[in-house]
């Protein structure tokens, strides 16, 4: 709620004090830099490096037994685990 606000605020003073044109120069100039793929990239990576530095244990997957058939005998089953790559 408080970033509408603060983004309503700075519009109605970028768009009183330099008018339509210079507004629409700021809207245009600010989705160039939203959508430009260094941009996204850059969220990307930052929120990566967050989300490991709370959890530091990354997500691991199972994989496949690679050895063929399992023993049945076995009550404790060797399994294989890799990180799981987002």
């Amino acid at each position: 709620m408080i970033q509408f606000v603060v983004g309503a605020a700075a519009g109605y003073v970028f768009g009183t004090k330099a008018g339509r044109k210079r507004y629409h120069q700021l809207k245009g100039a600010y989705e160039k830099a939203i959508n430009s793929p260094v941009t996204k990239s850059a969220v990307t990576s930052a929120r990566r490096a967050v989300a490991n530095r709370l959890d530091p244990e990354p997500r691991m997957r199972e994989v496949k037994d690679l050895r063929g058939k399992r023993s049945r005998s076995k009550q404790v089953e060797d399994r294989l685990y890799e990180p799981d790559t987002d």
